[in-house]
């Protein structure tokens, strides 16, 4: 894990996991902040995934994933291959096959 800056460490350390925190209540925490600083803080944690973004301005204290990696349910995927094994069974869908033809004869005359 990166060395987080000092604000970031306070915010992260002040922030609930799972509540969503908009840029006022974030101010809070750090009011000496400028609103450039803030922004640089949660980039900061964010970088190091610790937040995610909560709509339009605001954040979640949320440690995810790494992007390359997704979590893998403990099933079973139908081919013998368990989920937590890091192999998946992938079936080919053809475009044809995704779209209900008979429905819509009327529609392509």
């Amino acid at each position: 894990m990166d060395t987080l800056s000092k604000d970031a460490r306070f915010i992260l350390d002040s922030m609930e996991p799972n509540r969503r925190y908009e840029v006022l209540d974030l101010r809070a925490f750090v009011p000496g902040a400028s609103s450039d600083g803030l922004r640089e803080v949660m980039h900061e944690l964010w970088i190091n995934r610790h937040v995610e973004r909560v709509g339009y301005s605001g954040w979640q204290r949320h440690r995810s994933a790494p992007g390359h990696q997704s979590p893998l349910d403990a099933e079973s995927d139908g081919g013998g291959v368990t989920a937590d094994s890091g192999f998946r069974q992938t079936k080919v869908v053809k475009p044809e096959d995704l779209f209900d033809h008979d429905t819509f004869t009327d529609f392509f005359r």
